[in-house]
């Protein structure tokens, strides 16, 4: 870990502890894996009770925490059933970090929360350059310079890329813009393996974060708003990429058959 930006203990999740927690955790990260897939029924209650090892009462608790994201819905005509994708709530911190970078829908949650953030960051580096303290803009600096490879791994190359982007949303003074970090870390710890495998270059990530920071600390908002989108545009790359070989393979896929 690195010990100048370790990473928050939590994602800030909504899950609840205890048995209900395991069951939540278990059953979300296979319905975003696709078991069962969207439009599918999920097993009875008491098929789920003896899976788990828990009380039938435990498997109710965990289903209504599903239902609460958008992923299931009960209804007494036909059981439990998988809500299609684009009903999950997708800005819960907890559904993101249920895909695995191989999950059937890990391209579409990694390109559209590319948009998302190309939307709001580029402007909230602009609101940083005009409003964050000096303390504020010497994190982001500092935060920038230690976004490469780690003796200790991933984890503290994420931790420096999420006190980036998370002062800089806090030095907007926008209080809705800072609470778009609860998400940001679960975005992070998604993105990293998809994003490191289609684009392996820390040089130009580092010295790309460099030149957002230098921006606010220079305060000059429109650069620091240009280059924040010349950095988020890597991203953009990387998820058209991914698109193109999916798209290949379906192509491959079609011929074979």
């Amino acid at each position: 870990m690195n010990p100048q930006f370790p990473l928050p203990e939590s994602q800030l999740s909504s899950l609840p502890t205890g048995a209900v927690k395991v069951v939540v955790d278990a059953l979300g990260r296979e319905i975003a894996g696709g078991r069962p897939a969207p439009g599918q029924t999920m097993p009875m209650e008491p098929e789920l009770a003896e899976k788990f090892g828990v009380s039938r009462t435990v498997v109710r608790e965990a289903v209504k925490v599903l239902s609460g994201k958008g992923m299931v819905r009960t209804a007494r005509r036909y059981g439990t059933r998988v809500c299609p994708f684009e009903e999950w709530s997708l800005m819960d911190p907890d559904v993101i970090s249920w895909h695995a970078p191989d999950s059937p829908m890990a391209r579409r949650v990694y390109a559209e929360s590319t948009t998302l953030r190309c939307i709001l960051e580029p402007e909230a580096a602009a609101l940083a350059a005009e409003h964050a303290t000096d303390e504020q803009r010497a994190r982001i600096l500092e935060a920038a310079q230690s976004i490469h490879p780690w003796p200790e791994g991933d984890e503290a190359m994420i931790g420096a890329d999420y006190a980036f982007h998370a002062t800089i949303l806090e030095a907007t003074g926008n209080i809705m813009l800072s609470q778009f970090r609860r998400i940001l870390l679960a975005l992070l710890n998604f993105s990293y393996p998809i994003g490191a495998i289609a684009a392996p270059d820390h040089g130009s990530s580092l010295q790309s974060h460099v030149a957002v920071a230098e921006a606010i600390m220079a305060r000059d908002a429109p650069l620091a708003r240009e280059q924040m989108r010349r950095m988020l545009d890597r991203n953009r790359v990387v998820a058209a990429r991914m698109h193109m070989a999916e798209r290949d393979l379906q192509a491959k896929g079609e011929a074979e058959s």
